[in-house]
C-alpha cells in the first residue's frame, strides 16, 4: 500500500492482496484432491496403538512351475512381504494337505515375539524370533490372520500386518 502524506493509502488492503495471492497459488498449483483426506488418515494413523506394516509384495512361489499335482488341488506356496518403519517381514506359507506351515523371516534380526491371532483377535499361536530373524508355526488355522509383533525390551509400538487368508 502507498500513502501520501496525510491522505488515504492508495491501491488494495492486506486481505485482498492476501486472497489475490491466493487465487494465484491455486491456479498455479493448487492442492491435490486427496489432500485432506491423507492429512486426516495420517493423523487417525498416529493415534493407533500400533504400528501398520505395508504389503510389499504378494507372490505364488510356483507360479509357472510343472506339477503333476492337479490344478485343483489345495496345495502349493505363496509369499508375502511386509515392510516396516524399521524392518521387513518376509513370509511362505505352505499348504500341504489340509495343513498350513507359515515360515516368516525378519530382516534385519531382532528379538521379538511373534503373535499370530485369528479373524476375531483371538491367539492361535505365539513364538519368538530366533538368532537369525527366523519363526515357524508348523499347523496354523484356517482363515483371515493378522501377525503381530512385539518388542521384547518394550521400546516401540507393536507392528501388525493387514489381515490375509490362510
Amino acid at each position: 500500500m502507498m500513502s501520501t502524506g496525510d491522505t488515504e493509502p492508495v491501491g488494495p488492503d492486506d486481505l485482498t492482496l492476501l486472497a489475490r495471492v491466493g487465487r494465484l497459488w491455486e491456479q498455479l498449483d493448487p492442492p491435490p484432491d486427496d489432500l485432506v483426506d491423507g492429512v486426516l488418515a495420517r493423523i487417525a494413523a498416529e493415534d493407533l496403538e500400533f504400528d501398520l506394516l505395508v504389503l510389499v509384495e504378494s507372490a505364488d512361489a510356483l507360479d509357472g512351475v510343472r506339477s503333476a499335482t492337479p490344478a485343483d488341488d489345495d496345495s502349493g506356496a505363496w509369499s508375502l512381504e511386509y515392510a516396516g518403519p524399521d524392518f521387513n517381514v518376509y513370509l511362505r506359507l505352505s499348504r500341504i494337505e489340509d495343513h498350513t506351515r507359515l515360515d516368516g523371516w525378519v530382516v534385519p534380526a531382532r528379538r521379538l515375539t511373534v503373535r499370530l491371532s485369528g479373524e476375531d483377535g483371538t491367539l492361535a499361536h505365539e513364538t519368538s524370533l530366533d538368532e537369525f530373524g527366523r519363526f515357524e508355526i508348523a499347523d496354523t488355522p484356517s482363515g483371515l490372520a493378522r501377525i503381530t509383533f512385539l518388542d521384547e525390551e518394550l521400546v516401540d509400538r507393536p507392528r501388525m500386518t493387514p489381515p490375509f487368508w490362510i
